[in-house]
């Protein structure tokens, strides 16, 4: 018996001592600690936003390849850019900007094609689930029992290592080439212009073209899909407008059109709208900084500049 309590007390305060190492003492200044930066900033210039405001949320492909300070120009309205990362739980940024959603705000969504058919799992331990363990714990009781048990065991030894690494970078003075220092006020990324994207132009000319499969795009139906859905439904309830869109993507081929009927079935079923510009947000691979999701910066205004003309028709006074 004496031999159990020691077992049982040894496996209690590893439980404990882990929660204490991962919780309250680590962190990842230079991945993972970025997340809540930018969401703060973000959520701030939607704080401060009045009167009838735009919304764009996607991950990276919303903040490097659309431009709300363009659409702020010519739609006369306050538009907040929500792009952050494709890893970022869907259901985290939908709690931070609902409260500034009010009845007549557009909402743009020109999803990642992958984001539809994430699992449950994988939205429950990306990285936004490291960052609210560390610093927001109260907030992941939101995704309830589920949420929190898998966030708070998503750390093994090598995010152990990868934490010293970066608190000892970042002591050094090391930072990553973007974030918060590169976006303007409503949180479009700016400056990825042709001479910053000199250095990647090899790596984007070499990177597979990988359009969707439509039998697959909206697979997982337990997973984000249930959460983009949710979302969209509460926005009809109280009167915010969706508008479902396209990311970029190079121009390699056209992507087929069953993929452009497949999403606006989603989005119809929800009573949310749905835009295709007309070039389907396709571009040749010289416009695109260092992925097929961000666009270089005079690309990303002139996509912008097609979106604002697709969203004119469903803006409306309050």
């Amino acid at each position: 018996m004496r031999q159990f309590r020691s077992l049982l007390f040894a496996c209690v305060a590893s439980v404990v001592l882990y929660i204490c190492i991962f919780g309250f003492v680590l962190a990842r200044p230079l991945v993972v600690d970025e997340v809540g930066d930018l969401m703060n900033y973000k959520v701030s210039y939607a704080r401060e936003a009045q009167g009838a405001k735009i919304f764009i949320i996607a991950g990276s492909t919303a903040r490097f390849s659309h431009r709300c300070a363009t659409l702020e120009e010519l739609l006369g309205r306050f538009c907040i850019n929500a792009g952050i990362a494709y890893g970022i739980g869907l259901d985290w940024v939908f709690e931070k900007f609902k409260p500034y959603m009010k009845p007549g705000d557009v909402v743009y969504m020109p999803l990642e094609y992958a984001q539809y058919s994430i699992s449950r799992v994988q939205m429950l331990t990306g990285v936004d689930a490291a960052y609210r363990f560390r610093y927001d714990k109260i907030g992941l009781l939101a995704r309830g029992p589920e949420g929190v048990i898998r966030a708070m065991f998503s750390f093994d030894l090598p995010v152990l290592i990868n934490s010293v690494a970066e608190m000892a970078l970042q002591l050094g003075g090391v930072h990553r080439r973007v974030g918060i220092e590169t976006l303007d006020k409503q949180g479009d990324e700016v400056g990825h212009g042709d001479d910053e994207a000199g250095p990647y132009e090899s790596f984007v000319s070499a990177l597979p073209f990988a359009p969707p499969d439509s039998r697959r795009l909206l697979d997982n139906p337990q997973g984000q899909q249930k959460v983009i859905g949710a979302f969209l439904d509460w926005c009809r309830e109280r009167g915010v407008v969706v508008v479902g869109g396209l990311p970029t993507m190079f121009n390699d081929r056209r992507i087929d059109d069953a993929i452009i009927q497949t999403l606006e079935e989603f989005y119809f079923r929800h009573g949310a709208s749905f835009v295709e510009l007309p070039n389907r947000s396709q571009y040749p691979r010289r416009s695109f900084f260092d992925t097929s999701l961000h666009l270089r910066e005079g690309a990303q205004i002139a996509h912008s500049e097609m979106v604002a003309n697709a969203l004119r028709p469903f803006l409306r006074r309050r």
